[in-house]
């Protein structure tokens, strides 16, 4: 009997052996994969395995489980993190900041122990390197989750951190560290805002500029302002210049000839209202430049209002998109919207397609029978149809319809009949169901 029953038992031992040995032999790709499965136990064998093979890679997934729907897989995961939190693994853990975060919008469970456990290790005079160095990650959430740490622990000094944190490419890691000190170090602050106005950010650029103005009646640091790229820059130093008796007018007219300048100059003399340089800036209107034309005609409608449809309708038929785009935002600025006769006409004298597209997001700003006519003239005009594909000439059709009703205008007797001629050249076959329905809503009123 005895030798029964060790017989049996030599035999469990070697079933469970071969039951085991592949998981004993299983890659931690393979562990990974397997703590995704739908078997609640099996996620929680993987996770307890990958805590004990203790490499970092499974960190990660590791997150996830914390946050499991099954309680004994959520406790193995806090166990298998608990194994991995070690200085050799920091840099693999800083990698895994936002999700470790994110554990406080997952309600499972209260995962606050978790994220007290990843900051205490990375707090320690020994992982503050990684974490400082991290406040310039390429990656923008883990910088600035480590800004956060490093501000909140008071990691290291204002002196230390800020050239760090405004050396970062993130612009709200540059953002928050010079509000921070602003409030608490403005003594510190002071010596970084000369850099500063070279930032890339403009509210940094425009509060160091006003800081530094406020200051001190320093006259480089308005002129810097004076050609600095963005408009709202250049109203505070031209506001400054003027308070303080400085010719701004005759600093634009010297820098027009510098082409480094050329278009803050044009903007400058516009947002004055030099009239007398009016020509000046006609020649800008047709320089080979799209930057400087896109400027010039910004300036145009403040200096020669009288004209401002001209200046439109010609950046509408501009070759460069941007100068195209910037008239077409301009005409809806200045409420000069045009029927549908003279979009086509805009269309038809230009061999852009950007124009084109110009008109058609103009017609949106017109009446809505005035639309009808404007996309049956489109879609009337081979020439026409051929600068757009399909799809963007039954989007067109689909969006008239969605807006039909919100417009309870009614067509005047001239609309009728124009759109009841050019319902008759329109190839209905070309458009299919959405020139139907279109064609639906217009029987509806009587038009055929």
């Amino acid at each position: 009997m005895y030798d029964l029953q060790q017989l049996f038992s030599q035999l469990k031992k070697i079933t469970l052996n071969r039951n085991t040995q592949p998981e004993l032999v299983a890659t931690i790709e393979e562990l990974i994969k397997l703590s995704q499965d739908h078997d609640g136990h099996k996620r929680e064998n993987a996770v307890l395995r990958l805590g004990m093979m203790g490499d970092p890679v499974a960190f990660p997934c590791l997150i996830i489980r914390v946050n499991d729907w099954v309680p004994q897989v959520r406790d193995a995961a806090v166990k298998a993190l608990s194994k991995l939190m070690v200085d050799e693994n920091v840099e693999a853990i800083i990698q895994c900041l936002p999700q470790v975060y994110h554990l406080q919008n997952c309600y499972r469970a209260n995962h606050q122990d978790v994220i007290r456990q990843v900051e205490a290790l990375l707090l320690t005079e020994t992982n503050r390197g990684h974490l400082l160095a991290a406040v310039q990650s390429a990656n923008s959430y883990i910088a600035r989750l480590c800004l956060n740490l490093v501000i909140e622990h008071q990691v290291v000094d204002a002196q230390t951190l800020l050239p760090m944190a405004f050396a970062s490419k993130d612009a709200l890691v540059r953002v928050q560290a010079f509000r921070w000190s602003g409030v608490h170090y403005p003594q510190v602050l002071e010596t970084h805002y000369l850099s500063l106005l070279n930032d890339k950010f403009m509210p940094i650029r425009k509060a160091a500029l006003k800081h530094l103005l406020m200051a001190t009646n320093n006259a480089q640091e308005a002129e810097k302002g004076l050609v600095d790229r963005h408009s709202s820059i250049r109203e505070l130093a031209v506001k400054h210049c003027q308070e303080n008796g400085n010719d701004v007018v005759a600093f634009y007219r010297e820098h027009l000839t510098k082409d480094i300048s050329t278009k803050a100059a044009i903007w400058g003399l516009g947002y004055l209202k030099c009239v007398g340089d009016l020509d000046k800036i006609k020649y800008f209107h047709k320089h080979g430049t799209p930057s400087l034309r896109k400027q010039a005609l910004n300036s145009l409608l403040k200096l020669d209002s009288h004209n401002s449809l001209v200046y439109l309708l010609n950046g509408l038929r501009d070759p460069s998109p941007s100068v195209c785009k910037e008239s077409a935002r301009l005409m809806v600025k200045t409420r000069l919207y045009l029927n549908a006769k003279a979009l086509m006409d805009v269309i038809c004298d230009s061999e852009h397609p950007h124009t084109a597209r110009a008109c058609v997001a103009l017609s949106h700003q017109i009446n809505k029978w005035e639309r009808v006519v404007f996309l049956l003239m489109l879609m009337s005009n081979e020439q026409v149809v051929s600068m757009f594909d399909e799809g963007q000439i039954k989007s067109e059709l689909a969006n008239w319809g969605d807006d039909y009703n919100r417009s309870f205008n009614q067509p005047t007797q001239a609309q009728i009949d124009e759109i009841g001629v050019l319902m008759a050249g329109v190839p209905a076959t070309r458009f299919s169901e959405h020139f139907g329905s279109f064609a639906h809503a217009l029987k509806t009123l009587g038009i055929h």
